[in-house]
């Protein structure tokens, strides 16, 4: 069972791998147009409530756009961006140059770095894409004690709503998204959207592995969360 468990979450990098290499130059436009570009906004709001500390680390970094953020308000904490994609990386290496930032190709469930090593872990979009119950384990072995992991992900709100949000999203806006993305890489995204968590859901997850909640909000009607939880022992 857990080699097949590992089996899957393999699988599933490499999809990410795949598709998130092939889109790097649309990407940002795409999660600008999907968001009503309100995903600017939303990152800063995640980095502003997360005490970010000397070391930093933006798990499924993307083109680095939370880094920028943290370096705007935080410019000597030292950042690492992690991806599976080599595109990605290459693309926030580029945004990024003469910053005080590393760029590392890992899985968010074999980070390289020592245990207790880590100040904060920050994800955009990210968390609901991982097994949790295999990557929180990772995050609390890198993390110091008193430690922050700050999620933006989406959340699940009111039922009517969620469900009437996630139809404009499979039915109406798919025609633009296969544009950018295949049928098997959208569906990839819509069934993401279907493993995302409410608020409670997430606190209730975090408090399992000694996280406790510091702070927690949603936006866009309930659909996007942004949370941050400590590390306690």
């Amino acid at each position: 069972m857990e080699q097949n468990g590992r089996k899957n979450k393999m699988a599933q990098e490499k999809i990410a791998e795949k598709i998130f290499d092939s889109v790097v130059k649309s990407y940002d436009a795409f999660l600008s147009s999907v968001t009503f570009g309100l995903i600017n906004k939303w990152q800063e709001t995640l980095v502003q409530n997360t005490p970010v500390g000397k070391i930093s680390v933006d798990l499924g970094t993307g083109t680095g756009e939370v880094i920028k953020k943290i370096k705007k308000s935080n410019p000597e904490t030292f950042t690492i961006g992690v991806d599976v994609s080599q595109n990605m990386l290459l693309k926030a290496k580029e945004k990024l140059k003469n910053t005080n930032t590393a760029f590392v190709k890992a899985s968010a469930y074999t980070m390289p770095f020592k245990n207790n090593s880590v100040n904060s872990i920050l994800m955009s979009l990210v968390f609901r894409h991982l097994d949790a119950e295999k990557a929180i384990p990772e995050f609390s072995r890198v993390l110091k004690k008193g430690g922050y992991v700050s999620i933006l992900d989406i959340s699940k709100p009111h039922k009517i709503i969620f469900n009437s949000i996630f139809f404009f999203a499979n039915k109406i806006f798919r025609p633009l998204g296969q544009k950018i993305f295949t049928k098997e890489e959208y569906d990839y995204f819509m069934e993401s959207v279907l493993n995302s968590r409410k608020p409670q859901e997430l606190e209730e997850l975090f408090k399992k592995y000694s996280f406790k909640k510091e702070y927690i909000t949603t936006r866009f009607g309930g659909m996007v969360v942004i949370a941050v939880f400590k590390k306690e022992n």
